[in-house]
């Protein structure tokens, strides 16, 4: 008797965890990562490659990248400026363990017109690493992807710059 209890119970819980999938909802409601993974992993092997123009491609013409210091990047312009810095110095790789959530949504711009857009977070360890010197530090990091083409209009990163900031002569992100 006390198994099928903890049974019933334990498959309650369960039920009671099941992620929320109505289309109609007022909130963002989480989805399968799989595909906004795969648009930030091109993103990764295309800066890996040096490929610039292929990253900005992912970007929407007002994207903007905010880093832990406080400093934001606002625009393609700047996003690539300080990709073509930060690339020449780091190949960055993911830990297999990497954790991800996606989720989905609608909201109104400014102007009153709707718009899809889709979140995804991450974290786990991430290596930036050269030929002198390999950091790793705990990621976690935020990207926010407006469109049907899912754009990338907000990339937000957080992790303790510590390490970095030792490595540089000259902090390129400030």
């Amino acid at each position: 008797m006390k198994n099928i209890i903890l049974t019933l119970i334990f498959s309650f819980a369960i039920l009671s965890c099941e992620t929320p999938t109505q289309a109609d909802s007022d909130y963002p409601v989480v989805i399968d990562e799989t595909e906004l993974v795969e648009l930030l992993n091109s993103q990764y092997k295309a800066m890996n490659s040096g490929d610039i123009e292929s990253v900005m491609n992912l970007y929407s013409d007002t994207a903007m990248w905010s880093f832990p210091n406080g400093v934001n990047m606002e625009g393609k312009d700047q996003i690539k400026a300080m990709l073509e810095t930060t690339t020449g110095i780091w190949k960055i790789s993911s830990g297999e363990d990497t954790n991800y959530l996606a989720m989905k949504g609608k909201d109104t711009n400014e102007n009153g017109e709707e718009f899809d857009f889709h979140i995804l977070l991450s974290w786990g360890p991430q290596t930036f690493s050269n030929d002198e010197t390999s950091i790793t530090v705990p990621y976690h990091n935020a990207t926010f992807f407006v469109g049907e083409d899912k754009k990338i209009q907000w990339n937000g990163a957080f992790y303790d710059r510590t390490k970095f900031v030792q490595a540089y002569d000259e902090d390129p992100i400030k």
